[in-house]
């Protein structure tokens, strides 16, 4: 799945589920991307540049997208943010980060030189995984990252929930896409592809139950039609399912149910409109589910087979396990992500708006009733402790700093203390003690309410001549 929803390995990312990471965001491809699908048809494109685009770290306010659970590490939680990867050991009480310019660049820069992740990826036995311009890897807990692909265009990886070897990976080209296989963890991938197609594949997963059956999304270049692909086989042969959507419509795998492998949840996305449908048997059946005007950002099929699906918004829709339909929408954060540790019997995890909400991530013990906050990005002791991150994040970690407000003296004579983002109380003058980064953040500030008020207005339908294109996907729900 492209750039859109995520579940998380034991966890999850926007709206691009995956069995492996359990929820997703909605996330949007890289210019590089975008340069590339101009060359595929002007109806693929506007499906793909219309969606909410995440922030970027290179200019733009801190934002969340996708929580995930290694596997190994049972009191880990990760949280990817347009500015790094945040990492705590204790389950949510204390967290420190590795930064963008490190992970996707190995740079020491203050400002990321490339392309932001799109999303991240764990795989079973704990290795990190981020696409942004190429693939970087890291097998030491984020603390270095080496590059593992040179000169794709990677718009989609997906590691196996049970095999720590096999990961997929989707592979744009002027002429098409293809799916390769990496047999090492995402050192490298094999030369000779899985799939050819001259559509634009928009997702791969693999079943957590079976893993040698595997699904595809695939839409043509002009936006008149969509598959689901299945194989039963690892990949040696594919079988298309017709998915019978409008014209502009781009699907994505959400998840595919890690118990039944035959069941995969599907988001079926115009840009104006949202929607979830559900496959059965293998992709040979299909039924819409949930209807929205607006975009999902976030999706989780619960240990209990309960499903859950969030907006920007500040909307949960929820289907209780063993129901037929979803229940109307209850009052939630403003969701970036869904995520539950695998085997966890009640406790779900959310990416809330840090600006909006005043906490980046919230768990819930009761369905979604209720939201217990858990970290704000102002909580962030610094970079991680390992040698390469302490001293390549520095000069990023100072930027941040600035640029939340962490650390910032109380102005004197206001009653309403100092302090960090939309998370901590103050003054109206607390920006004051940011020194030279004081505009910036008044600059930031205004791109992040306008990019707010961009995300609030797609949720009703717009004039189709007032509406920029139709949209794309992942991590929050990619």
């Amino acid at each position: 799945m492209a750039p859109e929803a995520g579940a998380a390995l034991s966890g999850g990312y926007g709206l691009r589920t995956r069995p492996a990471r359990f929820s997703f965001r909605i996330m949007t491809w890289s210019t590089r991307r975008l340069r590339w699908a101009a060359t595929c048809g002007g109806a693929v494109l506007a499906c793909v540049a219309a969606a909410p685009r995440p922030a970027r770290a290179n200019g733009a306010f801190p934002d969340e997208f996708s929580v995930h659970f290694p596997p190994d590490t049972p009191h880990r939680i990760l949280v990817g943010a347009n500015f790094g990867l945040l990492v705590s050991e204790d389950d949510g009480a204390t967290w420190r980060y590795s930064c963008e310019p490190w992970i996707v660049a190995g740079s020491n820069a203050a400002v990321n030189p490339e392309s932001s992740v799109l999303f991240y990826q764990v795989t079973t036995d704990g290795v990190l995984l981020a696409d942004a311009v190429n693939i970087t890897r890291s097998a030491d807990h984020a603390c270095t990252w080496p590059t593992t692909t040179q000169g794709q265009v990677i718009t989609d990886i997906f590691a196996a929930p049970t095999d720590a070897g096999l990961v997929l990976a989707i592979v744009a080209v002027a002429n098409g896409s293809y799916i390769v296989a990496s047999h090492d963890g995402g050192k490298s991938f094999d030369p000779a592809h899985l799939y050819d197609t001259a559509d634009l594949l928009t997702g791969v997963e693999i079943a957590r139950s079976d893993p040698a059956v595997m699904y595809a999304t695939s839409v043509q270049t002009s936006g008149n039609g969509s598959a689901l692909l299945q194989s039963t086989d690892s990949g040696r042969t594919w079988t298309p399912h017709d998915l019978h959507t409008a014209s502009g419509t781009q699907p994505r795998i959400m998840a595919v149910d890690p118990v039944d492998k035959g069941t995969i949840y599907l988001r079926e996305l115009t840009g104006v409109t949202d929607a979830i449908a559900i496959a059965t048997n293998g992709g040979e059946d299909v039924r819409t589910v949930l209807g929205i005007n607006g975009s999902f950002t976030s999706f989780v099929r619960a240990t209990d087979g309960a499903l859950y699906a969030g907006t920007s918004g500040g909307q949960l829709h929820v289907r209780p396990a063993g129901a037929a339909d979803f229940l109307p929408p209850r009052p939630a954060p403003h969701l970036r992500c869904l995520g539950q540790r695998l085997g966890e019997a009640k406790r779900i995890y959310a990416c809330g708006d840090f600006l909006r909400d005043g906490y980046s991530l919230f768990f819930t013990d009761d369905g979604g009733q209720t939201f217990t906050p858990v970290m704000k990005f102002t909580d962030l002791l610094g970079p991680l402790t390992c040698g390469p991150v302490t001293t390549n994040c520095a000069a990023h970690w100072e930027r941040i700093k600035g640029v939340l407000g962490i650390g910032a003296p109380a102005d004197a004579g206001q009653s309403g203390g100092g302090g960090g983002g939309g998370g901590s109380s103050g003054g109206g003058s607390h920006c004051a003690s940011l020194g030279a980064d004081a505009l910036a953040l008044l600059f930031l500030l205004g791109f992040a309410l306008r990019a707010t008020r961009r995300s609030a207005s797609q949720l009703h339908p717009v004039p189709a001549e007032l509406h920029p294109d139709a949209g794309s996907v992942r991590n929050s729900i990619d």
